[in-house]
């Protein structure tokens, strides 16, 4: 199958938002998601980037199958961005019951640092975040 892995642009935003919201249902957390298509275009497109992002140009008609090699290309250019960046690692996050996405990283040679190493993945947002950084030392202390 034909499909083209591109740097995204402005213009894709309300696309990316679309997947992003689609994979937060597909892993039963749309209400996670905190981030609306504009704030994507703002912080991802503007004069100093949060983030990079790469988009697969695919043919309207293979867009639903699975299996054709998407998924593999998409990981295999981020790491190939990565490593050109000069990067040490490529690391995710996959819910524990993800079986067919930890199975995929795994056999691509991913390690589960989970069991490996006892790694747990730690957050701070809203107002936990929001606390914390007022406690941050002030100018001159």
């Amino acid at each position: 199958m034909e499909f083209k892995i591109r740097a995204a642009a402005k213009e894709d935003c309300e696309e990316i938002f679309r997947m992003i919201m689609e994979l937060a249902v597909f892993e039963n957390m749309p209400d996670q998601v905190k981030i609306s298509h504009r704030e994507l275009e703002n912080h991802g497109f503007g004069p100093n980037p949060l983030f990079e992002c790469l988009v697969a140009e695919v043919p309207q008609e293979e867009k639903s199958k699975e299996g054709n090699g998407i998924g593999k290309g998409l990981l295999s250019k981020v790491a190939e961005v990565a490593k050109t960046q000069q990067c040490a690692r490529l690391q995710l996050s996959v819910l524990d019951w993800n079986t067919p996405s930890r199975d995929f990283y795994s056999a691509k040679g991913a390690q589960d640092l989970t069991v490996s190493e006892g790694w747990h993945l730690i957050r701070f947002d809203g107002e936990n975040l929001d606390n914390l950084a007022k406690e941050a030392p002030k100018d001159g202390r």
